[in-house]
């Protein structure tokens, strides 16, 4: 054997294994919201825990950074429960396309602020896989009843954000994981599972960015809090 062929299997033999390609833990954009509140003709944004006031018209802009289907159900501060995206007058289409913009009830649609003052709760449910609507409308097991308010505190005005730009601001209002064991359609319980929890949240002015550790896999379940007088 030539000396020069020794030489390379002794490099080959003492070369360092390979060092695996490194795995991208880079936050996953989910989806953007954006919370608006009618002023006359007008759409305009407001803080993520902007506190309304009853009787304002609220609506949702979105913008998902995933393909998938959305679901988004209210139960405001007297327990009513309602299905909000798809309606009927959506056509029940609640299929969502990356980079696309939809609004919240419905195209050019609001729903109006009413009951106690509180934190009325919007559940959004984003899936890679449709859903079958009917799980989405069961009542939830251990709601209060209709006309019940539930144990929510009254909301409270950030003053810094107030004396800055004139914005009555809760800042434990707005995007937020879903709290384990909380009362959610039994559908919804299910799918409330870890991928949820690893939801994060980014709040300024103008909105709220939901991220995850991973792709969009399975359903995930975060809750809006709307806080109103």
């Amino acid at each position: 054997m030539s000396r020069q062929l020794l030489g390379m299997m002794l490099v080959l033999a003492v070369a360092p294994p390979a060092i695996p390609a490194t795995v991208d833990s880079s936050p996953v954009n989910l989806i953007s919201i954006a919370l608006e509140k009618k002023s006359g003709d007008a759409a305009q944004t407001v803080d993520p825990g902007h506190v309304f006031d009853s009787g304002d018209a609220v609506r949702f802009r979105l913008k998902p950074s995933v393909d998938g289907f959305l679901y988004v159900l209210d139960l405001n501060t007297s327990g009513k429960y309602d299905v909000l995206f798809p309606r009927a007058e959506t056509g029940n289409d609640n299929a969502i396309q990356q980079g696309h913009e939809y609004l919240v009830p419905a195209t050019d649609g609001w729903f109006q602020i009413a009951g106690p003052a509180g934190r009325e709760k919007v559940y959004f449910v984003l899936s890679p896989v449709a859903l079958t609507l009917g799980q989405m409308q069961n009542r939830a097991t251990n709601l209060p009843p209709q006309g019940t308010a539930p144990a929510t505190m009254r909301p409270r005005c950030n003053d810094g954000i107030f004396k800055a730009r004139g914005e009555c601001v809760d800042s434990d209002a707005g995007p937020k994981t879903v709290t384990p064991g909380e009362a959610l359609p039994r559908d919804l319980m299910k799918m409330n599972n870890g991928a949820s929890r690893d939801l994060k949240f980014t709040k300024d002015a103008q909105g709220s960015t939901v991220t995850s550790s991973a792709p969009l896999a399975g359903p995930v379940v975060y809750e809006f809090l709307l806080a109103h007088n």
